[in-house]
């Protein structure tokens, strides 16, 4: 599945997944299926692994049809929960930026975007020297073992 999510209630963390091809659809979809989850709270931070996806050419073109169709998820969240969005490579960081800069347009959300895994969990209150923590994401060249 393109996109996916787990919450992890210990770690106040619901950690999303986009893997392969990543349309709009899949990201409002899975987000949209953790906001009807019973486990839902909306003071959990997120963090989104995108080092492994490929977002369609037309993405940038489509942020702002995204953070429209996000504004319900977004608003029944915790304004002080943070969206921590993990994106090594350079074109998913500069679409993600983008897609930072529309929402925080709309709302005071904090939401970030990393390049580094240890940035993306130290933004969501993760302790990037902690185990459990550094195996959540992927990380180019060593697998999914970070640092």
């Amino acid at each position: 599945m393109p996109a996916s999510f787990k919450i992890l209630t210990e770690m106040n963390i619901v950690l999303v997944r986009f893997e392969g091809d990543i349309t709009v659809d899949q990201n409002v979809d899975c987000l949209g299926a953790y906001r009807e989850d019973p486990q839902f709270d909306g003071g959990q931070h997120i963090l989104l692994d995108v080092a492994n996806c490929t977002f369609p050419e037309r993405f940038f073109e489509e942020t702002q049809r995204l953070a429209d169709r996000l504004t319900a998820f977004h608003t029944a969240r915790d304004p002080r929960a943070r969206t921590s969005i993990y994106a090594p490579g350079k074109v998913n960081f500069g679409i993600c930026k983008l897609y930072r800069d529309t929402v925080r347009a709309r709302m005071p959300y904090p939401l970030e975007v990393s390049r580094t895994a240890e940035d993306a969990l130290r933004y969501a209150e993760l302790d990037p020297r902690d185990p459990a923590a550094r195996r959540l994401l992927h990380v180019p060249t060593i697998g999914r073992a970070a640092f």
